[in-house]
């Protein structure tokens, strides 16, 4: 069941004094297939298919390589493609998983099951309402941080810069 979404992210990077902002557009095209366009600040594609990453970005050449090379995405892909196709025995293959629910809301939290990629990848948190994701948040192992804000609330206002706790609790869902 392929499906486009728009979405907001923003990085907390240990390297940036400020948190990076992107928006743009998800794409999933079914088991396997994952696509990500960044409108702002920069223009940039990332498709994942055939257990290959491109990365196009605007101006420059595209850059090719295996999954193998980047074991977060790789997971990144298998959850998102357990997740929106309802597997949860691929899901307990990769991580450990952990159900919060709270009313209509609810937080999947995933930790990897494997020693390599722990080394990169400290969490993956889903949250939901109802059938809807609205955030997934991905806390790597050295610290930086992502939280990506989908659908609805792709357009939600912060102060600037957003904190992790305000986008903690706009995932979460306000009325929880």
């Amino acid at each position: 069941m392929p499906s486009d979404t728009p979405y907001a992210e923003t990085r907390f990077v240990h390297v940036l004094r400020k948190p990076l902002q992107l928006r743009g557009e998800l794409h999933y095209g079914g088991a396997g297939v994952l696509g990500k366009r960044v409108d702002a600040p920069y223009r940039e594609t990332t498709q994942i298919a055939n257990d290959e990453v491109t990365v196009q970005r605007e101006g420059k050449s595209a850059r090719r390589f295996s999954l193998e090379r980047a074991p977060e995405l790789e997971a990144l892909l298998e959850s998102f493609s357990a997740l929106l196709g309802g597997d949860a025995a691929a899901l307990n293959r990769y991580f450990t998983l952990s159900l919060d629910r709270r009313d209509a809301a609810w937080r999947l939290t995933l930790t990897p099951r494997s020693h390599d990629l722990a080394k990169h990848l400290r969490e993956l948190i889903v949250d939901g309402r109802d059938s809807a994701v609205r955030c997934v948040s991905l806390h790597e192992a050295d610290g930086d941080a992502s939280v990506m804000r989908m659908g609805a609330i792709a357009d939600a206002k912060f102060a600037d810069p957003p904190t992790a706790s305000a986008l903690d609790v706009l995932c979460r869902g306000a009325d929880r």
